[in-house]
């Protein structure tokens, strides 16, 4: 009698020891887009420093949230995960972004001296994530401010791209969007800070 009991801890305990399956390291990469190291007549007067992007608390982890068909339920995977915060990667690569719309080095993330960049871009995320198999969303509004705390525009932005079933699709997905809210503010910039 006494040895089934046993028997069935001894499975349960050499279950405990098996392997899990390892996680994926997922990263958006700023390396894809290319400003090209050229000046023009504007190079010294447009430097737009980026603030600290705000992103909401369930994409504030190092999982990658999937959004259910349903619209509001949210899958969060353990074995597929961000390479590092979206809040650390995403003003980096929006930096690279606008700067390939203006082909120059444009925008730069605020590390230290916020008084070097005549222009400061606050960026607040309200989604970004996507439907396996149907698309990738990215809604966040973006404020162009002066040195001195005058705003000179404020607008939001809904942007899609076709997503794939796969997180690997979904991830090309969120770097397209981020590559167009880029040249979106890129080329505001462009036209419009002189």
């Amino acid at each position: 009698m006494k040895k089934i009991p046993f028997a069935c801890f001894a499975v349960l305990l050499l279950a405990a020891c098996g392997t899990t399956k390892p996680s994926t390291f997922y990263v958006l990469d700023s390396n894809a887009f290319h400003a090209e190291s050229k000046t023009s007549e504007n190079a010294d007067n447009i430097k737009i420093g980026i603030e600290p992007v705000f992103v909401p608390n369930y994409l504030n982890r190092p999982q990658i949230v999937i959004r259910d068909d349903d619209g509001v339920t949210l899958k969060i995977s353990e074995f597929n995960r961000w390479a590092e915060q979206i809040g650390d990667v995403f003003p980096r690569v929006l930096a690279a972004a606008i700067s390939e719309t203006a082909k120059y080095p444009a925008a730069k993330q605020i590390n230290l001296n916020r008084d070097l960049f005549p222009y400061r871009l606050f960026v607040e995320v309200l989604r970004f994530d996507a439907v396996f198999g149907k698309e990738a969303v990215l809604d966040a509004w973006w404020t162009i401010m002066t040195r001195d705390g005058k705003t000179i525009r404020r607008e939001r932005v809904t942007l899609t791209e076709p997503a794939g079933g796969t997180y690997a699709a979904v991830v090309a997905s969120e770097q397209k969007l981020i590559a167009r809210f880029g040249a979106a503010i890129g080329t505001y910039a462009k036209k419009n800070l002189k």
